[in-house]
């Protein structure tokens, strides 16, 4: 089979949507799959796999690490590519490009919904909040009428899309790469060690971090906090480390290469998220993949991932309820253990392979339906 995945980032871009596709594409492969990648350039880099198209890109003047992207290739370029399914990662300019290309080449359309964009919209334009949101929640609804299938990675993503009006909707969830699966082991918790992946943009709260830190310094003087990603807020966020006394506390690394990251996860004791945009976040899942358990937020729609109680805790966003509950944790060895384990045997039903195997099932599918009705014609070889 011939996969053309469309996207408004990739590679150097470091997000869970680059990462997914990254890891679905290789898995893909691993099946005997083709599978091609239509990304935006990026300044300066140069690909270094196979099957990646690059389209023209300009600066965006909002995030100034991910390009804004001019999806014009010749649509003749892309039939030799012989694909049988197009499938887009984003909806707007670039879903209704790819859209118009699979109606061109007579083949299936499918959208993975991977952001809550209404959300992330607010934190940026906060003024126009009602009328974005109801500009995006059309386009999402036009596209949906012309793809076979809307892929949700979340069971709140899903109920979302379907409250849009939207039925064509399938849950299929995120996973991550075996190289993440770390069984845990007991470690001393002499230096409580609390780890955060993200980037350091509103839409992932990061300065909420720092809030819960001068709760926590309270009662675990000696805990760490690392801080693993780059953004816009990366100056504001260690000036109020340094205002606050916090820099021996919290360690801000900016970004790191994944491959580095299962080794940080096992050196560390918990994991926290303070972001309430999430669909299903990889950074979670490889964490939970390490044994670590989960501080999240209520209203975060991470119920998926993070179940209450066994393997972490959601909560209030009350920065000292959130440091009493990490210390709580901290002087229960045996609370922390069980939170561990739990968190690690949950994490194995999110796998990159059976992520693979599904959409690859939902593709051949929707094939042999268009084939039947003669409506779609295979380009596979």
């Amino acid at each position: 089979m011939r996969i053309l995945f469309i996207t408004a980032s990739y590679l150097p871009v470091t997000n869970g949507v680059t990462y997914h596709i990254s890891s679905i594409k290789k898995a893909m492969e691993g099946l005997g799959h083709k599978v091609y990648v239509f990304a935006p350039s990026f300044p300066g880099y140069k690909d270094n796999e196979k099957g990646v198209i690059r389209f023209p890109s300009f600066p965006n003047p909002i995030i100034k690490s991910y390009p804004v992207g001019i999806p014009i290739v010749a649509v003749s370029k892309i039939k030799k590519l012989k694909p049988d399914i197009v499938h887009t990662h984003h909806p707007f300019y670039i879903g209704q490009y790819a859209s118009q290309l699979a109606e061109k080449l007579s083949v299936p359309l499918f959208f993975s919904a991977h952001t809550q964009y209404e959300k992330y919209l607010n934190y940026y334009f906060p003024q126009g909040y009602k009328l974005t949101s109801k500009i995006v929640a059309r386009d999402i609804i036009k596209l949906a009428k012309k793809c076979d299938k809307i892929i949700c990675p979340s069971q709140n993503t899903k109920t979302r899309v379907e409250q849009m009006g939207i039925k064509n909707t399938i849950l299929i969830h995120n996973g991550i790469e075996n190289t993440f699966l770390n069984k845990p082991k007991r470690k001393s918790v002499k230096q409580p060690t609390l780890v955060f992946t993200g980037r350091l943009e509103k839409e992932k709260n990061p300065l909420f971090l720092i809030k819960v830190a001068r709760e926590l310094v309270k009662t675990i003087p000696n805990f760490k906090l690392i801080v693993i990603g780059s953004g816009s807020l990366f100056s504001q966020f260690q000036e109020k480390l340094f205002y606050y006394k916090l820099s021996e506390n919290v360690i801000v690394t900016g970004e790191v290469a994944r491959s580095l990251l299962p080794d940080i996860y096992k050196a560390a004791h918990l994991f926290i998220t303070p972001s309430v945009s999430e669909v299903m976040p990889l950074s979670i899942i490889e964490a939970a993949a390490s044994g670590l358990p989960v501080i999240a937020l209520k209203n975060s729609n991470l119920e998926d991932l993070v179940i209450n109680e066994k393997t972490g805790y959601i909560l209030d966003s009350n920065p000292r309820i959130i440091a009493e509950k990490i210390t709580g944790i901290f002087s229960n060895e045996k609370l922390l253990s069980r939170l561990s384990n739990n968190s690690f045997k949950h994490s194995q039903n999110f796998s990159v392979d059976k992520t693979a195997e599904k959409l690859l099932e939902l593709y051949s599918k929707s094939i042999s339906d268009k084939k039947d009705t003669n409506k779609y014609p295979s380009y596979s070889v």
